[in-house]
């Protein structure tokens, strides 16, 4: 049997005109565009091949147009494209059967088998029926390109009346809806319409009413189960040649339905994430593998990282550290603890972590945890502190200074009244008296130094009675935990308000108290040390041999402290080795 394959210009005709070789005795191969010149004239059938270019997909119509316009309606055309909308476009101009190429070899084979039974009953059946029969016969071929698509399809297909009955809906249907299709022929579209989408429906007919040649809406339409699927259709309408009355309405309807729920959940979720978002906290959810599942705006903030690479990250690795004591990663119940973060220029801010344990499923829990900056407030706290400490010192050595001068005028009044007649006994013991006495007013004026706001411009402090009034404040603490030491040189006055360089000093010193183990006091030391320091400053040292420590919220306090009056504060802390911080102030000018 004669066979024509007729190529476009981009198509490559060898594999296909080899296969056909295989199973015609003679195949002519001819361009595309040179299909007018030729004559098909005793061919069996023809076979049109397309590459998916646009020129390409042109010419093939082209030359499928210039077939179809024989006399006789032309030979058997077989078409070979390779997209689906391509061979849409030949149906329409009348191709007898169609594939999606390239394809397996053997499926080629057997259509073209198919194709030399074809060509043969067409020549009997002309033969027979003439020209009627040859049209009726196209009519079927066109009918059945239509089923043959349908029932192919994952898309639902379907045919209306104009009043919109189903006159005909594709086997999807029972994937989609849940529907036989015998179940829905008959029936009228607004059956299973959602009654939100009539409006949508109504509208895309009018388009159609008034000319158009395509409309489309997206609607709901419910399935057997109850439930609806939601549906991406286009309508197209099949109008009278003579009265451009519609007769008929194709729709093609796509399933969209999880990609309308996919988009409901990201729109869900992005309404969680600008909630957890609007908390000003640092908020963040890890699972059972300890892996970060959500955090919030802050969170990421206060980590440094965006949220895509705190996602899924561990928590153990991004979270603060607890404040004394191993993590304990699940809680009991909710609970309250303090944690550190360490930022890049080495500051320690310490935060309140709030977490909560969420038990999701039955194998599945959760943890949230809410973190609060606590250092502002702590600072706050502390200066609140220092304040009621300089008020409280300054009111107690006012409030003893007076009845100590009338002590000690007394004493020596008495001392002098007595003159020589007084026994050793009672001189013994007015002179203890007046030591004692003299004792307390250092101590007086010692205390005095807390509740001193300097005059002067700039005010200047004296360190030896800032130290010696620290030391007059912890002793007790100290002694309690370890044996105290101290050494205090000649060092000029430095620049500062008293008050607040021997409060930072009883900071420290209290800092340091903490540290030291209970129990023991011989086992433990604490050496103070005042000595001038290189560049015009003075430096005081506390040394110990308790436990080394972290930065914290009480040192920040004292070194800002400390700052706001040009000096700093050096820390050198090692586990099991003491630590030793360094106060360094400088020198009055």
């Amino acid at each position: 049997m004669k066979a024509l394959l007729v190529a476009s210009p981009k198509a490559d005709p060898q594999p296909v005109e080899r296969l056909l070789r295989d199973q015609c005795s003679d195949v002519t191969v001819l361009p595309a565009l040179e299909l007018e010149a030729a004559s098909s004239a005793g061919v069996g059938f023809v076979v049109l091949l397309s590459s998916e270019d646009e020129q390409d997909v042109a010419a093939s119509l082209a030359a499928c147009r210039l077939l179809r316009s024989a006399p006789d309606g032309g030979p058997v055309i077989f078409a070979m494209a390779t997209t689906p909308e391509h061979v849409e476009a030949l149906c329409d101009e009348g191709v007898d059967d169609f594939m999606i190429w390239p394809a397996i070899e053997s499926l080629l084979t057997s259509r073209v088998e198919l194709l030399f039974r074809r060509v043969a009953q067409r020549k009997k059946e002309a033969v027979r029926a003439g020209m009627l029969g040859d049209a009726l016969r196209h009519a079927e071929r066109s009918e059945q390109r239509f089923r043959h698509l349908a029932e192919s399809s994952t898309e639902i297909l379907a045919r209306f009346s104009p009043g919109g009955v189903r006159l005909y809906i594709s086997p999807a249907c029972r994937t989609v809806l849940g529907y036989e299709p015998d179940e829905l022929l008959g029936s009228s579209i607004l059956d299973i319409l959602h009654p939100s989408d009539v409006s949508k429906l109504l509208e895309a007919l009018g388009a159609l009413d008034a000319g158009a040649q395509v409309a489309g809406a997206i609607i709901r339409l419910q399935r057997k189960d109850g439930e609806y699927a939601w549906l991406e259709t286009i309508s197209r309408p099949v109008r009278d040649p003579r009265t451009d009355v519609i007769e008929e309405l194709v729709t093609v309807s796509r399933d969209i339905t999880a990609m309308i729920h996919a988009e409901h959940e990201k729109i869900e979720a992005e309404a969680r994430l600008a909630v957890i978002d609007a908390i000003p906290d640092p908020l963040s959810v890890e699972d059972d593998t300890g892996r970060i599942t959500i955090a919030n705006r802050a969170f990421c903030t206060l980590v440094g990282k965006p949220r895509e690479e705190v996602l899924g990250q561990s928590a153990d690795a991004l979270k603060p550290k607890p404040l004394g004591g191993k993590p304990d990663r699940w809680p009991q119940s909710a609970d309250e603890r303090e944690v550190a973060l360490s930022t890049p220029d080495g500051a320690t801010h310490v935060l309140v972590e709030k977490r909560a344990l969420l038990q999701v499923r039955k194998e599945e829990r959760l943890l949230v945890s809410i973190l609060r900056d606590m250092s502002e407030q702590r600072k706050r706290e502390a200066e609140a502190r220092i304040a009621t400490a300089a008020t409280l010192a300054s009111g107690i050595s006012h409030e003893i200074n007076n009845p100590l001068a009338y002590v000690l005028n007394n004493l020596g009044f008495v001392s002098e009244s007595l003159g020589a007649t007084k026994s050793p006994e009672v001189a013994k013991a007015l002179d203890e008296a007046v030591e004692g006495a003299k004792r307390i007013k250092v101590v007086v004026r010692d205390l005095r130094i807390l509740g001193e706001v300097s005059r002067e411009a700039p005010p200047t402090t004296n360190v030896a009675r800032a130290v010696e009034a620290a030391l007059l404040l912890t002793r007790g603490a100290i002694e309690a935990r370890a044996q105290l030491s101290s050494e205090v040189a000649d060092v000029p006055p430095v620049a500062g308000e008293p008050a607040r360089i021997a409060l930072a000093i009883v900071g420290l010193l209290l800092r340091t108290t903490r540290v030291l183990p209970e129990g023991d006091p011989k086992a433990n030391e604490v050496r103070v040390v005042l000595a001038p320091a290189e560049g015009g400053s003075v430096v005081v040292e506390v040394h110990d041999t308790g436990r080394g420590v972290s930065h914290g919220a009480d040192l920040s306090l004292w070194e800002s402290v400390v700052a706001s009056h040009g000096g700093r504060i050096d820390v050198q802390s090692a586990p099991g080795r003491g630590n030793r911080i360094r106060l360094f102030l400088p020198v009055a000018s």
